[in-house]
């Protein structure tokens, strides 16, 4: 048990250091939601949920990626396949996304 919390803990502080090296150095872009199902996470009573999205970036190709992000039931009845939303990429490695908002 406290080895799962041990890694459970770094594994987050990892993801919330790209998180915020995103928000700073990320490049914006268009995505179309192309999946959105829920992972059985919840973090304060609202779920998580893992999208695959295409994004559309202004140079260059298109591209899929992951994206994991707590929504409030309403965020997710916006979002259903085919919903445009703003996200984040990072222009090192392309498949580290965040999401913004609702397009």
């Amino acid at each position: 048990m406290i080895i799962f919390y041990i890694i459970s803990t770094l594994r987050k502080n990892k993801q919330a250091k790209q998180k915020e090296k995103i928000l700073r150095e990320g490049i914006e872009a268009s995505a179309t939601v192309l999946n959105i199902t829920p992972t059985g996470e919840y973090l304060n009573n609202l779920p998580e949920y893992q999208m695959k999205v295409k994004i559309q970036p202004e140079k260059g190709a298109g591209f899929e990626a992951e994206v994991r992000e707590i929504l409030s039931y309403s965020k997710y009845d916006a979002m259903k396949q085919g919903s445009q939303v703003m996200v984040k990429y990072d222009p090192e490695y392309y498949k580290r996304v965040i999401f913004l908002q609702t397009a």
